[in-house]
């Protein structure tokens, strides 16, 4: 069939080209309902590519030009192939892989999807992958009753994580983002302090509000070195460094407070984690969203038509206020 989709066609330029689509036996045609916009995509979008230039990672193919993408989305099976078992026509589904999903209709595999719990709208369908995701680091980030929790980056995962953090009983919640509008949101989701690093030095700010100790656990969300040696230099002696983000370009770290400090570094990237824990972990994540303990419709602050594409990828690239960008077909 005959679908749109957003292609990259260099550094800052993106289209919507029309492409013939090909549903093999183990494939799975899913209509698109809707598609977020993810810090990975940004960087593709201004050219900066994983060193692998995609091969060997969950991007399935080497970049290069003409590039169809777009890894979160979620919509209705409309097909599927002789050879799939798990889905049939109706189903609601999430994408858990890079599909390129930023189009009308999009093509997966079993593995590739997951079923979308029952009474889950379908925006928050189509945004199941970054939740569960950061639900999942938020989980499994050793947050205990009483802690003091620092949240690097309060981009969509971090806002998420913080509100984890503030419904598994912290202390305080301390976020650190340069951009306040997002400190001001994260704040009235709960946050307990919110630091602009473009004002204030975040180390000493978190320091100054554990009494000198540093936070009990620290959270990762940035995606640069600066925000990670921030995380090593924040984090209290034996305390837990979670690193989430998916940083592609090689940094420098001074990692000896890992040995000298007793620190605990736990890995939450729930994708690497492979399909197996990935199934068994996506419904528990999304859980909480479902029960309305976790807010995620604040977060979505923009919502383009996909034909717009160019205009949405400039939004989510360069607009402070952004935190999460849906494309709609």
């Amino acid at each position: 069939m005959i679908v749109k989709s957003g292609c990259l066609t260099g550094v800052r330029k993106i289209e919507i080209r029309q492409r013939e689509l090909f549903l093999s036996d183990d494939e799975i045609l899913v209509k698109t309902h809707a598609a977020g916009i993810c810090g990975q995509d940004k960087n593709l979008y201004n050219g900066i590519i994983p060193p692998s230039g995609g091969l060997n990672t969950e991007m399935k193919r080497t970049f290069d030009y003409p590039y169809f993408y777009g890894h979160e989305a979620g919509g209705i099976v409309v097909e599927a192939g002789k050879n799939v078992r798990k889905y049939k026509p109706g189903d609601k589904v999430i994408a858990f892989a890079w599909v390129e999903t930023y189009s009308d209709y999009f093509k997966a595999t079993e593995d590739e999807l997951e079923p979308a719990p029952e009474g889950l709208n379908m925006d928050l369908v189509s945004l199941g992958e970054p939740i569960g995701c950061a639900l999942f680091s938020g989980l499994c980030s050793k947050i205990q009753l009483g802690d003091s929790v620092a949240v690097i980056g309060m981009g969509f995962a971090g806002q998420i994580i913080a509100q984890v953090a503030c419904k598994k009983g912290a202390h305080q919640v301390i976020g650190v983002d340069v951009v306040e509008r997002k400190l001001e949101l994260a704040r009235s989701l709960g946050l307990s302090h919110g630091i602009n690093s473009s004002e204030t030095d975040p180390l000493t700010a978190i320091l100054d509000l554990t009494n000198g100790r540093g936070a009990d656990v620290v959270v990762e969300v940035a995606g640069t070195g600066e925000a990670l040696q921030l995380c090593n230099d924040a984090v209290k002696h034996n305390g837990v460094l979670v690193f989430y983000s998916w940083i592609t370009q090689n940094i420098h770290i001074n990692i000896s407070r890992w040995h000298n400090n007793s620190l605990e570094v736990v890995n939450t990237g729930l994708v690497h984690h492979g399909v197996d824990q990935r199934h068994i972990w996506v419904p528990q994540a999304l859980r909480p969203v479902l029960q309305g303990q976790i807010e995620i419709e604040p977060l979505i602050t923009h919502s383009y038509s996909l034909d717009d594409i160019g205009q949405a990828m400039e939004t989510a690239d360069r607009d402070p206020s952004a935190v999460k960008v849906l494309l709609r077909p």
